[in-house]
């Protein structure tokens, strides 16, 4: 089994990083203070670092909110010109396009961050997106592009990069000469990708050096050194706790064996490589598991075993789209029918496999059918465009020298007839600019006094909020942090801990609220979709969101955000006190007002009686009619509750 194609991957985004829980506990305290700080940076380059930075700390358990903050770094790095900023955020927000496998839309993505280098001379920016191209065009097998992006980026690599990358871009060029099998470049190119990767300490990375070294020797019959390697990135990786490492290192043990004469050896391996693959969900080697332990079983003449596993094997690898894998256990049920004298059933399992080696033959040839048409077809558009590009061209020409002579006799006349309108223009503009002076005068000397109340009542706000997180928020991070290294927590360290915790958001919600910078649209959606994942996230609730990508820059007042905010935080709090709900969808509608609407799947409540709202949905009312919107609510004990909130925007 060929893995270069997998790591050729794993070089380029290695924005994450697996953490034990004190470490994951350690990062939100870490993603918290930076959005902390995020608040009151300036727009400047700082900012589009710390945005990437939050960005990596959502990606992989939050990719939405991922895009969104890379999202960020490409508008705020536009604004300032930063063409550094426009790179960083291509090879970030790539690496999320990749998990999606829109590999079309992050290659141009990559073309475009590479003309940047070029044309700014982003020297140590050009070589990891010369790197990601060269990955992609080898997913994609064309090999010539992906090699010499590969060894144009070698050099850059080895002046601008870690020890670790150089290592990961000999181990993708290695494994690019062997799906050229052109094993002794290979071979050459993994020597040194483990060269690099004993410089750097890293088991993760001298792993998956040893395992593309391991296949080449494999590949050139070098057997025991090939275990060798082999076996060492298994030990590494399971020291390493990285399950998907373990789990290519086995099946690649495995298959270094023969496998008629030498079932017996990897039989068990593939056994231990089934639960990691389930554990990982993944799909491909959990099927090739399974069809190695039946192959084992086969070849040590156990068939009834054989037999049971390929019964559903075969099924759920169709069913997974793993066709070329399921062929290869049809072909094994036949051979295994033939052993078990079942000769009617063995034709009809290989039946079944020519019919799937056909459809798979004949999809690559429509396939290639197709985009041969495509090309005759664009081919042929072209050419009837610079037809009719053409006939227009001669029939403008023509035209045109019909209308100049009219156009110079109209000319004549328009002149005249401006002359005289704008000389009356002329007179009675001068009359209405005396009258207007007198009323300038008066409504500049009435702006200015009402420019200086609001620049103070403004000073006044942003004084007071800096305060606020200046001295407040600085004393509850240290009681936070402080109540969370007593060793032996009690119950008041706790309950000081929650305290603290608590007020900090209502410290974060006061200084929000009272910052004029964040009275539109956009910070209205986000600081409130920030804070109820969190809160969801604390209960262990499954959530859905679903708000415009794209927004338009629209003005909304303090006491629009602050009701808004609040109101739906109130309800998620009710959700998740009384509801005995599993899930939360969320959406926003946006129009001519701001629509909200939060649904649950829990137990409902008799409309006729609301007290689990209480008072609150009083507040509710009283919040939505401040800013002249409305609230209604629908439950009932099947479908669960559906609260929305309306209110008009000043478009």
């Amino acid at each position: 089994m060929r893995l270069s194609g997998v790591f050729s991957r794993m070089v380029i985004y290695l924005v994450s990083v697996t953490f034990s829980a004190r470490a994951q506990n350690d990062a939100g305290l870490y993603r918290d203070s930076l959005l902390l700080q995020l608040r009151t940076m300036p727009a400047d380059t700082n900012k589009v670092l710390t945005l990437i930075t939050i960005g990596q700390q959502y990606e992989n358990n939050l990719p939405d909110s991922a895009i969104y903050y890379y999202e960020q770094v490409h508008k705020l790095s536009k604004r300032l010109n930063y063409p550094d900023g426009f790179v960083r955020y291509v090879n970030n927000y790539t690496a999320i396009l990749n998990m999606q496998a829109k590999y079309d839309q992050s290659l141009t993505l990559l073309q475009k961050a590479r003309d940047t280098c070029v044309q700014h001379h982003l020297d140590g920016q050009i070589w990891k997106v010369l790197l990601n191209i060269g990955s992609l065009y080898q997913y994609k097998q064309e090999y010539e592009k992906a090699a010499s992006y590969y060894l144009a980026s070698l050099p850059m690599a080895e002046k601008w990069g870690s020890n670790s990358q150089v290592s990961l871009i000999y181990g993708n060029i290695c494994g690019l000469y062997r799906d050229l099998e052109r094993y002794n470049k290979a071979l050459g190119y993994g020597r040194q990708s483990v060269a690099w990767a004993e410089k750097t300490q890293d088991a993760l990375t001298l792993s998956s050096a040893c395992i593309n070294l391991g296949n080449v020797l494999n590949n050139i019959g070098q057997r025991p050194e090939a275990l060798s390697y082999l076996r060492k990135a298994y030990r590494l990786s399971k020291n390493a706790g990285d399950l998907a490492l373990m789990e290519t290192s086995l099946i690649n043990i495995a298959n270094t064996y023969d496998r008629s004469s030498e079932a017996s050896a990897y039989l068990p391996i593939y056994r231990e490589v089934l639960p990691l693959a389930r554990s990982l969900e993944d799909i491909t080697s959990e099927t090739l598991a399974l069809k190695g332990i039946a192959e084992a079983l086969y070849w040590l003449q156990q068939y009834d075993a054989a037999q049971t596993t390929l019964d559903t094997t075969i099924t759920f690898a169709l069913k997974n789209n793993q066709r070329n894998t399921a062929k290869m256990m049809l072909l094994l049920m036949s051979d295994i029918q033939i052993a078990k004298g079942n000769s009617k059933k063995s034709v009809s399992f290989r039946n079944a496999y020519d019919s799937l080696q056909m459809a798979i033959v004949n999809e690559g040839m429509l396939k290639n059918i197709q985009e041969l048409e495509t090309k005759y077809d664009v081919q042929k558009r072209k050419q009837e465009l610079l037809q009719k590009d053409l006939l227009l061209a001669q029939g403008k020409q023509a035209a045109l020298r019909q209308r100049i002579g009219l156009l110079l006799a109209c000319a004549g006349i328009l002149i005249l007839a401006l002359l005289l309108y704008f000389g009356y223009r002329y007179y009675r503009h001068r009359q209405q600019l005396q009258q207007k002076e007198l009323a300038t005068l008066q409504a500049e000397q009435e702006n200015v006094r009402l420019k200086a109340q609001l620049e103070g009542q403004e000073q006044e706000r942003q004084r007071i909020s800096q305060e606020i997180h200046d001295d407040m928020g600085s004393g509850l991070t240290s009681v936070m942090f402080m109540s969370r290294m007593v060793k032996e927590p009690a119950p008041i360290a706790q309950k000081l801990h929650l305290a603290a915790k608590g007020l900090l958001r209502k410290m974060n919600e006061i200084i929000w609220t009272l910052n004029a910078s964040q009275d539109t649209l956009d910070s209205l959606l986000a600081y409130m979709r920030l804070n109820l994942v969190e809160l969801l996230e604390n209960a262990g609730m499954s959530y859905h969101f679903d708000f415009p990508e794209n927004l338009p820059n629209i003005f909304v007042s303090q006491q629009y955000r602050r009701n808004f905010y609040l109101a739906t935080a109130e309800v998620i709090n009710n959700v998740l006190k009384h509801a005995e709900a599993t899930d939360v969808f969320i959406t926003a509608t946006i129009n001519s007002q701001l629509e909200i609407n939060i649904k649950d799947n829990g137990k409902g409540f008799d409309q006729r009686n609301i007290h689990r709202f209480g008072n609150g949905l009083n507040n509710l009312k009283h919040r939505m009619a401040q800013i002249e919107g409305r609230f209604a609510i629908k439950s009932d004990n099947v479908n669960g509750t559906v609260v929305r909130f309306t209110a008009p925007l000043n478009l």
